[in-house]
């Protein structure tokens, strides 16, 4: 039985946007220093969860007679950050307190849909009669 429901299919996504999100994030952190180099984020969850929703989840391999299947294509869409953050001497303008903000905030939205996966599991056990 295939279990399709929004709220998870929702969850599942915003982890990954967030782990993506996180990734951006610790590159500009990276390149701090780095001559020239131009803050990246990713465009806001509601407008990359637009064209997430219209993909599946890719699925994984973990062992090797499962079936390779395709890997989703694309993913939220990195763009230039134009933040706070000052443009220093050598032209980069990665401000490293809103990167650590940002990655606050990163942290928060998956910390959140973990939560709302894990919760929402719960609930479905004890409708079946399966509680922890």
């Amino acid at each position: 039985m295939t279990l399709d429901l929004a709220i998870l299919r929702l969850s599942e996504h915003l982890a990954a946007y967030a782990a993506t999100r996180q990734g951006v994030i610790a590159e500009n952190i990276a390149n701090a220093d780095t001559p020239g180099y131009k803050a990246r984020d990713l465009l806001p969850f509601a407008e990359a969860y637009a064209e997430m929703a219209l993909q599946p989840m890719a699925a994984t391999a973990t062992r090797p007679g499962h079936f390779a299947l395709p890997a989703r294509e694309g993913g939220p869409e990195i763009v230039f950050s134009h933040g706070p953050g000052t443009l220093s001497p050598n032209g980069n303008d990665v401000g490293l307190e809103d990167q650590m903000l940002r990655a606050a905030q990163t942290r928060m939205q998956h910390d959140l849909a973990l939560g709302v996966y894990a919760k929402t599991l719960a609930i479905l056990r004890t409708g079946l009669g399966r509680a922890r």
